[in-house]
């Protein structure tokens, strides 16, 4: 699910770093009929991103477990996808995570508004709840970094989905819309709705143990809303399953790997609003 927030890059070089330019925002003058028109030398910074994480998933099938178990046919077409869920579930707490390249211990402030912060409400006796004025500041702070309006999102966990939920007046908007999923629940789509231009997506593998001191850390949980660009990333080694003959310790082993780098990319198109787990 969070892969689809991320800026893939398919086309790299040899090698396990690659350097991204970055262009400068370009300058717009008034024109005059028949005056020169003036240009501007490119400003371009570069973005560098390692391909730093190699994962794997592996399983090993004695020939003893394989002649008492007599459901093991059963469990051989499972383990393939069971290795294959298990690599994009830290591919997924990975991209999650990229909310630790926000500087710690700090409001992350662009153009006046906080981009890291705490959520204000209570709620099932927890402090730190989501509110609906958190939504809106999370909405303020990409519209204050001009951060394009379309393909925003947000990544909640379910403890926060549900509170949403119950909030009156989220539920007694338009029901006809896409927000009748906020009411009906997932639907046909795996949003659960959209409210100030976010699609809502829950997840389990959001970052748990978090604070605004992320290098401290803690027991919030990071809620992320993102807009464009926020997150890239390269896939060197795409999740691989092979099978081989362990001849000596007789079994069969079985296992998965892959190879990627992420990033945070614009850090204004990140916000990051940490709540607290109910009790």
């Amino acid at each position: 699910m969070a892969q689809t927030i991320m800026e893939w890059i398919t086309d790299f070089p040899d090698g396990d770093l690659l350097t991204i330019p970055v262009l400068s925002s370009l300058t717009t003058r008034d024109y005059s009929e028949n005056a020169p028109i003036t240009v501007d030398d490119p400003s371009v910074s570069e973005f560098q991103l390692q391909i730093d994480k190699y994962v794997q998933s592996g399983i090993a099938i004695t020939d003893k477990l394989r002649q008492d178990t007599f459901y093991m046919e059963i469990l051989n077409t499972k383990f393939p996808e069971q290795m294959m869920r298990a690599i994009m579930e830290r591919l997924e707490n990975d991209i999650f995570l990229l909310h630790k390249e926000q500087t710690t211990n700090d409001a992350n402030t662009i153009n006046g508004v906080a981009h890291r912060y705490a959520a204000t409400g209570t709620a099932n006796t927890t402090n730190d709840a989501m509110t609906l004025a958190d939504i809106a500041q999370a909405k303020l702070a990409l519209d204050k970094a001009n951060v394009s309006k379309a393909g925003r999102k947000a990544y909640v966990d379910p403890q926060v989905a549900y509170q949403l939920v119950n909030i009156d007046n989220v539920i007694r908007q338009d029901v006809y819309g896409a927000n009748s999923n906020l009411k009906e629940g997932f639907g046909t789509t795996q949003a659960i709705g959209t409210y100030l231009g976010f699609d809502f997506f829950e997840s389990n593998m959001l970052d748990e143990s978090t604070a605004l001191d992320h290098d401290a850390g803690g027991s919030q949980i990071a809620n992320l809303f993102v807009g464009p660009e926020a997150f890239i990333g390269a896939m060197r080694l795409a999740p691989e399953i092979e099978a081989s003959r362990d001849w000596e310790r007789k079994r069969d082993v079985f296992h998965a790997t892959s190879r990627y780098g992420l990033g945070l990319y614009r850090s204004e198109s990140l916000v990051t609003v940490l709540t607290g787990v109910y009790s």
